[in-house]
Order: structure tokens, then C-alpha cells, then sequence
């Protein structure tokens, strides 16, 4: 009889949903039963309760470990504890497990059709948020723009000097006319990009090519009822299109996200990032934790973005953040507009979020990809 927790994850692994791979459960294999077995990978994964924390189980898990060993067989042990809490960290340590250890025209990856991964797009890369999270841990800079601002077609002259003056992710927000996340600049931003002609499909039209001059994460952050309007699953395949590796929606209920479209992120292999605040439970926050990925939006302050409440103030808050020891890294928005609130945001957080400033420099640019160098130079001093 499997565990509750085996079943968890038997959950995420069966259908082929983790990295194309087909597991089979209670696994007969020479004298053994594996609770989890991929043939093609020789990957045992197993799902340990509390017995075999007593010192007699856990000789035998180690001398049947070295056994499959021996015979080829890659053995990863998980506790009941971490795959009921942690099932996200679990999935990507598996993922990652595969990652470096891929079979070059694996007939099983090849007959597929799919992404290698969850993580992977259709041509097999990996996701870029996840590769910069694992070569950057701290000063991570994320800048917002508005698609569409300050002209129609600025979106890609401003990616483009992101991308050449430091940034480290490009977060570009889909134009709406009730942005309720956002502050006045940001608000105004969009009403101009509206006025402008921005719109989903031009986005994803100027978009299309980007990847080809540009390697840095891109996100997207918009608003449900736009999204929906265009087809949530239709949205999702054109992203993955014009290769963007995550997406922030404010107003997307949990719920929702897990019973309804997570599927549709999943399989286009985009990363969806949720937001906590200084008033969040830690229940939730460990509940958002095990649903997010790329990382969690942490807002400095139960306010719009572009307010000014005193970064330095939510240092308590940004400390209990980094002793809850997340799955994911944490990124902090609202209200970093200079170098002090950046590194005040980064001294117990992975980086920051600078958004409604960058929109008030763009404003009256005349030269965008100076005013972006010049900005970006006074942040990072």
C-alpha cells in the first residue's frame, strides 16, 4: 500500500509529466521493490517514512543503495516530510538529476515530441530563470518596463538596453486599463502604451524575434481578465514562442493556478511567480513556495508599486523571509527606485525589482538606451 506521500508524488511523475520519462511504481527489480523506476535512465527513486530512521533500515537502504549501484542503477531517496512539503524542490533536484545525466537521442525523449523537461523548452534548453538562480545568488537586478512605452515600438529598444547596461531580468508588463498592483506611473504607462496600440498579439508580434539578440530572462506581468480574453492556453504556447520564461499575474488566485491552468505553464515550460507581503501567514507563504517557480515576488509593503515607505523599515520582514529557507530565491518589488533601497532590498533577499523609477526616467527620454545606462549606473553605483 502506498504512503500519502508516495502518492504525492507518484502524482508529478506518472503520465510522463516530469522530463517525458516513464516510471513505473512498485517496481519489481532482482530482490528488491522500488517505489519509483525509469528503465531507460536506470533511475530508482525512493520514499522514505520515519522507520527508516531507525539504524538497522537505514544499514539496509545503504546496502541496497550500493547494490543498485553497482548494477548501474542511480538511487535518489527522498523522506515522507520533504516530498509532503517540499514537492517542488523534490521535482527539481529530479529534473536536475536528468538534466546532467541526458542521453543524447534517448529514444524515449526522441519519440516524445515534447520539451526534455518541465524546465526545458521545445529545443531543449533550460529555462533561463532557473540557469541564472544557479550562477547568481545575491544583487540580482529585475527591470520592469511597459510594452508599448514610451512609443509602440520602444518595447524592443528598451529590452535591448536592458539587456546592455546590466540588467539581469527583463520584466515587461502587458498594458491594461485597471492594473491594480500598480501605482501612478505605472498606471499611466499603460494607459499611454494602450493609447499607443499595445495590445497581446502586437506584444507577442514584436516579440517574435527578440531571441535572437537577446539572452536574459524575459517575464511577463499582466492581469487575468486580458489573458483570458486571449485564451489562457493560447497565451501560454505564444510565450513560449517568443521565448519568455515566466509570467507574474497579480490577480490569479491559487486555487485557480493549481485546479485549473498550471497544465497549460507546465507544458510550455514558463515559470509563474507569486506575490507575498509583509502581511502573509508563513502557512501561505510556505503554500506559495511549493506552487511558485523562478521565484517568489516579495512586495516590501501592502501597497501599490512606486510608493515611498521606507525600504529599510521591512528589514525584519525580508529577514524572516531568508530564515524560512524557501525553495525558491526571493526577489523584493515596490518602492527600490536608488542604490540604497536596492541594496537594502538585497541584504537578506537573492535581488530586487525596480519598476515604477525606470518608467518615470523613460518618460521624457530622448535617447532611451542612454537614460537606461544612466540609470541603471546609479543603482548598481
Amino acid at each position: 500500500m502506498q504512503t500519502k506521500a508516495e502518492q504525492i508524488l507518484w502524482e508529478s511523475l506518472r503520465d510522463s509529466q516530469l522530463c517525458n520519462l516513464k516510471f513505473r511504481r512498485q517496481h519489481p527489480l532482482d530482490n528488491y521493490i522500488l517505489d519509483f523506476y525509469n528503465h531507460k535512465m536506470k533511475l530508482a527513486i525512493e520514499v522514505d517514512g520515519e522507520a527508516h530512521n531507525d539504524p538497522d533500515v537505514a544499514d539496509y537502504d545503504k546496502a541496497r543503495t550500493n547494490n543498485l549501484n553497482e548494477n548501474g542503477i542511480t538511487v535518489l531517496r527522498f523522506s515522507n516530510d520533504e516530498v509532503e512539503n517540499h514537492l517542488n524542490s523534490i521535482t527539481k533536484k529530479i529534473e536536475d538529476w536528468v538534466h546532467e545525466n541526458d542521453f543524447e537521442g534517448s529514444n524515449e525523449f526522441a519519440e516524445s515530441g515534447s520539451p526534455l523537461s518541465s524546465r526545458r523548452g521545445a529545443g531543449g534548453e533550460v529555462n533561463r530563470l532557473d540557469k541564472l538562480f544557479s550562477e547568481k545568488k545575491t544583487g540580482v537586478l529585475n527591470m520592469y518596463c511597459t510594452a508599448g512605452y514610451p512609443q509602440l515600438n520602444s518595447t524592443v529598444e528598451v529590452i535591448t538596453a536592458l539587456q546592455n547596461n546590466g540588467a539581469d531580468i527583463i520584466e515587461i508588463g502587458i498594458p491594461y486599463s485597471d492594473p491594480i498592483a500598480d501605482g501612478p506611473v505605472i498606471q499611466q504607462s499603460n494607459m499611454q502604451a494602450l493609447a499607443n496600440g499595445m495590445s497581446i498579439p502586437q506584444l507577442f508580434e514584436q516579440l517574435k524575434n527578440i531571441r535572437e539578440n537577446i539572452q536574459l530572462p524575459i517575464i511577463l506581468m499582466g492581469y487575468m481578465n486580458p489573458v483570458l480574453q486571449f485564451g489562457i492556453d493560447k497565451f501560454c504556447e505564444a510565450a513560449a514562442a517568443a521565448g519568455v520564461d515566466g509570467i507574474i499575474l497579480p490577480d490569479l488566485p491559487m486555487y485557480e493556478f493549481e485546479t485549473m491552468y498550471q497544465q497549460y505553464f507546465k507544458t510550455n515550460n514558463l515559470r509563474v511567480i507569486f506575490l507575498v507581503t509583509p502581511e502573509t501567514s508563513e502557512e501561505r507563504i510556505r503554500k506559495i513556495d511549493n506552487l511558485a517557480s523562478g521565484f517568489i515576488y516579495a512586495v516590501s509593503s501592502s501597497s501599490t508599486t512606486g510608493k515611498t515607505k521606507a525600504i529599510e523599515d521591512q528589514q525584519a520582514y525580508f529577514k524572516k523571509l531568508k530564515d524560512m529557507n524557501l525553495t525558491n530565491p526571493v526577489l523584493v518589488g515596490f518602492g527600490i527606485k536608488d542604490k540604497q533601497t536596492f541594496d537594502a532590498a538585497c541584504a537578506y533577499t537573492n535581488g530586487a525589482i525596480i519598476g515604477s523609477a525606470y518608467i518615470n526616467a523613460l518618460k521624457n527620454a530622448t535617447d532611451i538606451a542612454a537614460t537606461t545606462k544612466d540609470f541603471i549606473n546609479r543603482i548598481k553605483g
